[in-house]
């Protein structure tokens, strides 16, 4: 009952932020609200598959891809948005984000003894890219002032979205049952948060 209560909460709220993504995606013609209502549509369906199943099943998937593709794709949108919304020579600070693949490649081969290896791959690849990127940009950022600053929320977002990923996450390794008294929820709880403040966020970034 919890999962389900919790699940139709960010269900309606990224299907409300899709739409309004959209819309401001066709008022301004500006690339990043369509890939910002991208991602919260493959996010949106997700949820859906996840929720239906819970509904007519009384149990969550097992084994299945689908909610999985879809989730992997508002990952690859959620980068895109990143390169589109400020652009930077990663090169430059490549020698300070040496620890990334290091914890996603640590992370994935713990994953792993909980579940199969090609999801935990595909996983892990993208949150790497995610976390590469946002901490890059955070960096490259943060000493910036003016119209590039606005940039610097989107970037901290993403970090925030991929941080609430490994805890619940990992959570679930250790913790079950469907009640708040498990973890998972909170940290579910907290990315749908994330996943709102996006919007106004991206509102600030693309208003310059």
């Amino acid at each position: 009952m919890t999962e389900s209560v919790e699940n139709l909460i960010q269900l309606v709220l990224t299907g409300l932020c899709a739409a309004l993504s959209f819309g401001k995606a066709i008022a301004s013609w500006k690339r990043p609200w369509l890939l910002l209502g991208l991602f919260y549509s493959v996010f949106f369906f997700g949820d859906l598959y996840w929720q239906l199943f819970i509904t007519f099943y009384g149990d969550t998937p097992q084994y299945s891809f689908i909610p999985y593709l879809s989730w992997y794709a508002a990952d690859l949108f959620l980068f895109m948005l990143l390169t589109v919304v400020y652009s930077y020579d990663w090169k430059r600070y490549a020698k300070y984000l040496w620890p990334v693949p290091v914890f996603t490649a640590g992370m994935c081969v713990f994953y792993m003894t909980y579940g199969d290896y090609l999801s935990n791959i595909i996983a892990a690849a993208l949150m790497y890219a995610l976390i590469w990127r946002s901490i890059g940009g955070i960096i490259s950022l943060r000493k910036k002032t003016g119209e590039d600053a606005a940039a610097l929320a989107i970037h901290i977002l993403v970090l925030l979205f991929c941080f609430t990923e490994y805890a619940a996450w990992t959570s679930s390794c250790f913790f079950d049952g469907d009640t708040f008294a498990n973890p998972y929820y909170w940290f579910d709880a907290m990315q749908t948060a994330v996943l709102v403040l996006f919007v106004p966020a991206l509102r600030k970034a693309v208003s310059r």
